[in-house]
Formats: structure tokens, sequence, C-alpha cells
């Protein structure tokens, strides 16, 4: 039931991505004594997905089924297939031969205004199909690793615990509490991972913030970002080494998995400038006209501790992604 998973208190175009060998030294560890596991990502083509495959491949060595909803990836890691997440015909044979041993569920309709938009599309994708593959995890005895988001709070006082009550206002983040239930109901010892904005290098093609705002900025354009919009960004290589530790190890409950600064957009986008030696001076403060709060953001220490992993904030973060700048 969902009181299970609330035991723990405490305080992209698919083109093959080009990610950075790991000589930052912010780059999280994790234990080197690990079993090798058949694990199988779906949703592997986006953007934390390339990042996760890539750790848990080729720096972890387990053996990986990865999934992409339209084009294939160019050859790499992995065994690439091809999946329509609604479609449980397609998903089942995903669970034979080689069975997982772990499964982790990236893939949704993760664009707030298109599931206000598309509200039937995004519960089907966000809610149905991960029951689905929550009812085939239980069925074959694999672990199942799902990833959530902030977007399940109000975001009325902001920097939630994993055991403050979801409450969200949004299409998007609605579809994922129900979610987040369904892995509740049907496949209890599964690990929830919710997170906040998340940065790096992309695909080719592909834009998150910070990458966005370092264009604009390198062409002298400004930037008004918002003083009362509040996040924990985190780097997606801290992200994915927190999931790499969830999927190799069995922790099961909801985990909050995001940056140790909690800060308003305007503030992130200071920090951006600062961190890649450009003009501050173009970040601009937003005028807010939204009538509802919108300070989300989480509080990771209890997942960080129980992991043992380390907890980096934005100068870590930052600096790392500024360090593994692809070259022109």
């Amino acid at each position: 039931m969902l009181s299970a998973l609330y035991e723990l208190r405490g305080g992209g175009p698919n083109q093959d991505l080009c990610v950075p060998a790991l000589k930052d030294p912010s780059v999280l560890s994790v234990s080197s004594v690990v079993k090798r596991m058949r694990i199988l990502v779906i949703g592997a083509s986006g953007f934390i997905g390339r990042y996760l495959v890539r750790r848990l491949s080729a720096v972890h060595g387990h053996d990986i089924t990865a999934t992409y909803r339209s084009r294939p990836p160019e050859p790499g890691r992995g065994s690439w297939h091809q999946l329509q997440l609604t479609d449980d015909s397609a998903l089942e044979p995903l669970f034979r031969a080689p069975a997982p041993d772990v499964v982790v569920h990236l893939a949704a309709m993760a664009d707030v205004a298109t599931a206000e938009r598309q509200p039937e599309a995004a519960t089907a994708v966000n809610v149905d199909a991960t029951a689905a593959i929550a009812r085939l995890c239980q069925q074959r005895d694999a672990r199942l690793v799902f990833v959530s988001t902030e977007y399940v709070f109000d975001g009325v006082h902001g920097f939630y615990r994993q055991d403050d009550q979801p409450a969200p206002t949004t299409r998007y983040g609605r579809t994922k509490w129900q979610a987040e239930q369904a892995v509740a109901d049907l496949a209890p010892g599964s690990a929830v991972v919710r997170t906040s904005i998340v940065y790096g290098w992309p695909s080719p093609g592909g834009r998150n913030f910070v990458p966005m705002l370092v264009d604009r900025l390198r062409t002298g354009q400004p930037y008004r970002a918002s003083t009362q919009v509040l996040r924990t960004p985190v780097y997606v290589e801290h992200l994915v080494d927190g999931i790499a530790a969830l999927a190799e190890n069995h922790h099961p409950g909801v985990h909050h998995i995001a940056g140790s600064d909690w800060i308003s957009m305007h503030d992130f986008a200071l920090s951006i400038a600062q961190h890649f030696s450009l003009d501050a001076s173009l970040i601009l403060p937003a005028e807010d006209v939204s009538p509802h709060p919108d300070r989300l953001g989480l509080d990771s220490t209890a997942t960080m501790q129980r992991l043992q992993l380390p907890h980096p904030g934005l100068t870590q973060g930052l600096a790392a992604m500024h360090a593994t700048e692809p070259r022109p």
C-alpha cells in the first residue's frame, strides 16, 4: 500500500549523446563492488536516460536493455528496442529473455503545458503505462525504480521532504502522483525517485535551462528570470549516480534526489553567468504575475544519508558542467 512508501522520514532528439568522460571529482562515487545485473531502462533515449545508460553500462558493467520512442539511437551501449509506452503488448516481451533484475522507468509526458492541453494522453502515458510496468515488475520479480517529480507538491512552502503530503496543482503533477500511488499498490517494494530541474549538456539539438541560457548570454541577449519560482537544480551526472545507487541496491520507498541549493530561477541564472564567465547584467528580474505560488524544490538530505552519497550543490554541478563543455 501507499504507506509502505512513506516509512522513510528525515531531514529530445534521439541522437547519440556525447557524454563527457568521468574525469570530474564532483561526480558522485558508488561502491565498486556491485553484482553485474540485467537492467531495463524505459525512456533511455531521453536526456537523463542517456547519461544513465552510459553510467550503468560503461562504468558499472551491467547488461542494459534500453527503449526509445521514435527514432533509434546510433549504435552504442546496450540493446535498444522501440517502444510505444501505451502499447501493453509491446511491454511484456521486454520482461522475457533476458528477464531484467531491475527496471528503471524514466519515460513520461513531462512538459507541463502539453499535459494540460492533452489530459487523456498524459494519463495514458504517465499513469496507465506506469501501472502496467509496475504490474509486470511484480509478476516477474523485477525491482522497479520509478522517476517522478517535484510537481507532486503544491508549491506553497517549498523544499519538500519525502513525508510531506503531495497536493499537485497541475495535470502533469496529478498524473505523476497517481502513478506513484499505482506503483505503491502494484509493486510495493519499489523505489520512487522525485527530482527537480535537471541540467547538463544535452544530445545534439536537445535543450535544457543551462545551455539555453549560456547560448543567450554569449550572444548578448538579456534574460528575465523569476525571483519567486524556487527549485533545487541538480546536475544530471549527480542525479544518475543516485538513480544508479537505487538500481544496484534495494532501497524501497520514496526518495528525493536534487541539488542541495534551494534557489530562485533568477539566482540560478546569476550563478550560471558567474560560472561560465558571462555578463550577469543581462540577467533581469521577471515580473511575476501568476496568482499561484511556485515554490517547489526538494529536501534530499534523508536520501543522500541513506544512500551514503555526498550532496553537491550548484557550485559543484556548474563547475563540472563547465569543465566538460563539448568542443565546437
